[in-house]
Parts: C-alpha cells; structure tokens; sequence
C-alpha cells in the first residue's frame, strides 16, 4: 500500500530527470488544441459566412437577416461549447495514445536502471507502431465509454451505486496500465490476473484520478502523469 505514494514522488522525480517526457506530455494538448482551433475559425468563419449569404439571398435582405444571423451565432457558439467540454479529453487520449506509450516505456527504462532511447529512436517507434497503437486506444475508449455509460445507469440505483464507481476505478487504473501490459505482450486474462493481485491499491488510485479526470483542464495534465504514476505502480508492486 505504500507504494500508491511513494509513486508520486518517483513519478514526478521521472517528469524532472527526463527531459523529453514533458515534451512528449504537451504534444497531444497540442495537436488537440490545434484540432479544435481550426474547427472553431471554420465554424465562426467560414461556415457563418455562408450561412449569413443564404440568409440574406433565402429569407430577407433587412434587419430580419441580422437577428437571425445572431441567433445562428449564439447556436453555433453554445455547441461548439459543449463539443469541445465532450470530446476534447476523448480527442486528446486518442492523439496522446503513441505518445503515452513512449512516456510509460521511458518511465519503466528509468526505473529499472536502463538509459532511455534518444529521441530519434523514440520517434521512429511512435511513427513504427502509430496505426496498431491508435487502434488499440480507439478499441480501449469504445469500451470504457460502452463500460462507463453502464456504470452511470447502474448508478441511479441506490444500491448499485458503489458498482459504478468501482467500476469505473477499475477501468481507470487499466485504461493506465494497459501501455504496460501492452508492452510485455500480455494476455486479456493475465491482464485481469494483475489486476486481481493489486485490487485494492489499483482501485483506491483509480478512484482518485477518476476526481482529476472530471475537472477541466486539470485532466489534461493528468493523463501524462497517469502513465507515468501507473508505470511506476506497475513496476514496484512487482507486477
């Protein structure tokens, strides 16, 4: 049990040795960032513009045009909103996937004494191994959102709450170690028998970046160190 906070601080001591993890960390915020960048200039630029010329050439050319180009406006503006609130963390774990798995190989190197690749060799693997990686988290977040949604149903009843949430702990910690157990090659039933053999610590941190994930923009910042944190769990609780 000790090991869930002795990780912390070897974890973090990782992030500060390794000078490329962190930039490996941003680059999914990045390329997301960038994602949602330029859907928001087409949405608020292009597309309006278009929509405000078959206004004017449909419907009318006077004041009705420029109240219902706000109302459009205002639509546009409350779904981009919420868009960008349900699917940036999605989007981002799904670019930082290759990256993830960079970050959680670096980290194991590091903890077993071994140096970790140069950047270059870092790189060639990511671009190796992008399609296979890619679809593998695409297969991982269809079933922790399919998992998820029926964790979030069963909740509604009083005493199936605590299933939920231990639930959707369990998919958390996994979601985490999966770059691990991907590493080593490992089975869907020795993945469940290493989960099994840390239950408890495995939950209980779960549960905990579980709170991190549900708070905006502080999600961002833990998926890096989710990886990091889980790859040093992994490897100090002997696996």
């Amino acid at each position: 049990m000790m090991n869930i906070f002795s990780s912390i601080g070897v974890s973090l001591s990782t992030f500060k040795k390794d000078k490329w993890i962190p930039i490996f960390s941003m680059a999914p915020v990045t390329i997301g960032g960038l994602v949602y960048f330029f859907l928001g200039r087409y949405l608020f630029t292009d597309l309006l513009e278009m929509g405000k010329e078959w206004i004017e050439n449909s419907i009318s050319s006077g004041g009705w045009s420029s109240f219902l180009y706000y109302i459009i406006v205002g639509l546009l503006t409350v779904i981009f909103y919420f868009l960008v609130s349900w699917t940036f963390i999605l989007i981002v774990s799904l670019i930082a996937s290759p990256f993830n798995d960079i970050i959680s190989g670096r980290v194991e190197k590091a903890l077993i004494g071994k140096t970790p690749d140069d950047a270059s060799v870092s790189f060639k693997h990511l671009l190796s191994n992008l399609g296979m990686t890619l679809f593998n988290e695409m297969k991982k977040i269809i079933l922790i959102v399919a998992l998820s949604l029926f964790g979030f149903f069963i909740s509604f009843i009083p005493i199936l709450a605590p299933i939920a949430l231990l639930i959707s702990a369990i998919l958390m910690a996994a979601s985490f170690l999966d770059y691990s157990w991907s590493r080593k090659n490992m089975t869907a039933k020795e993945c469940v028998a290493a989960l099994r053999a840390h239950l408890i610590p495995y939950v209980l941190v779960g549960a905990g970046f579980l709170a991190l994930m549900s708070i905006p923009v502080v999600n961002i910042f833990a998926i890096p160190f989710g990886v990091a944190y889980f790859t040093t769990l992994y490897i100090t609780t002997g696996k």
